[in-house]
């Protein structure tokens, strides 16, 4: 059973969730603290997987609170519920939250919150992979911009302003969203020169995962330098992953979609060239040397490989389950959960990195007769094979 430890000074508050997440009771197991202080006593004798805490409380307030569990307790997930904020303790608390959650709050909304952070399926999350992510610092939170316009999206009646102004703060994740927005991902009519003109063209949603993907790479810089990896290639790579994506979908909604997890799918080698250089370039070096699946012998080395460890972080941090779907599997398109024959974004994926090494690597004189990083009998099962030779050459051009 997941532990989950709420915290706030208001009794009445604390009762009515106990009341509100009564159902839950058989698959969660439920601590309630009335403070700060309580809740750290609560913490050094029980094991807790969860901490739920209002902001504003007296005496110990929820930063406060959060930054002391991400101190002594670093394996907890710090999630803030509240219906007060302000920049200063926003900003205090965003290191150390992984979500935020504005109430009153729905009790299936706020189970969705804990259930995203918690419940990470054996298929593709294991101790291998905590153990690596963990590396970060703990169970790292999302950068600054990120955590305040993941709190602000939630609030019903948020304004295209009020957003504009938590990017603008940012200089260079402004500039990173703004050359997303303008690369040709997204097939605007006009070129895009503010966020709020960006937000009113993309919508939400999908603007809050570009500021999270931007949030990604401005995060994870290697501390060194990382033999067989450049910055420069992965961003490439990247990119031009998304911008295939973008021309595979027909589906409503499925170009942003498929540019988010495409920009995204990677991000785990960001996380291994940063955390653990030496088993990154020693698998890497294995790949090359034995002409051998990069993710494999990162398996070897680690027990889990760079797709696993990005959805596992990009779960925490909220992103939608369909994008961690399909950036945990774009190795492995045929693993469970996916219907035989469906061209969804999961394929979507694995389809767009395969084309996206295919064109920076081989030589446009000896294509092969399929992507070389994919698998003739799974693009059957799929029956594209008939515009493979259509989506070469536009992934090939986009390349040049």
């Amino acid at each position: 059973m997941k532990r989950i430890l709420f915290v706030d000074d208001e009794p009445k508050l604390l009762e009515g969730l106990q009341r509100m997440l009564r159902p839950q009771r058989h698959e969660w197991e439920m601590m309630f603290a009335s403070g700060g202080e309580e809740a750290l006593e609560v913490l050094e004798t029980r094991a807790v997987d969860v901490v739920i805490t209002d902001m504003r409380m007296p005496g110990m307030d929820g930063a406060t609170l959060l930054q002391r569990v991400h101190d002594r307790f670093p394996g907890v997930l710090r999630i803030v519920l509240s219906g007060y904020f302000d920049v200063e303790s926003g900003l205090r608390a965003v290191p150390v939250a992984h979500q935020f959650v504005s109430k009153p709050c729905e009790p299936e909304k706020l189970k969705a919150a804990i259930e995203r952070s918690t419940q990470l399926s054996n298929a593709w999350t294991d101790e291998a992979t905590r153990k690596v992510v963990s590396a970060v610092g703990a169970l790292p939170s999302p950068p600054k911009t990120c955590a305040l316009l993941l709190q602000a999206v939630q609030k019903p009646d948020v304004s295209i302003e009020a957003i504009g102004r938590i990017i603008d703060q940012d200089v260079a994740m402004t500039a990173k969203v703004l050359q997303l927005v303008n690369s040709g991902f997204f097939g605007l009519p006009t070129e895009v020169s503010s966020v709020r003109v960006a937000v009113g063209l993309l919508g939400m949603d999908v603007l809050k995962q570009l500021v999270l993907s931007a949030g990604v790479l401005k995060m994870f810089h290697p501390k060194r330098k990382v033999a067989g990896f450049s910055f420069d290639v992965f961003e490439r790579h990247s990119q031009l992953t998304a911008n295939i994506a973008s021309f595979l979908s027909t589906e409503p909604g499925g170009p942003a979609s498929g540019v988010i997890a495409g920009l995204l799918h990677d991000t785990g080698k960001l996380v291994l060239a940063t955390c653990r250089p030496g088993e990154f370039e020693e698998a890497m070096q294995r790949s090359v040397e034995q002409d051998r699946p990069l993710h494999e012998c990162e398996h070897e080395l680690l027990g889990t490989s760079h797709a696993e460890i990005g959805g596992y972080l990009l779960r925490i941090w909220g992103l939608p389950a369909s994008t961690i779907d399909a950036i945990c599997f774009h190795h492995r398109p045929m693993a469970p959960g996916c219907p035989a024959g469906e061209f969804g974004l999961r394929a979507m994926i694995h389809l767009a990195d395969a084309l996206a090494h295919e064109s920076l690597t081989e030589s446009p004189a000896t294509p092969p007769k399929f992507p070389a990083k994919s698998d003739a009998g799974y693009l059957g099962r799929l029956g594209v094979e008939h515009r493979m030779p259509e989506w070469r050459a536009r992934a090939r051009q986009m390349a040049v």
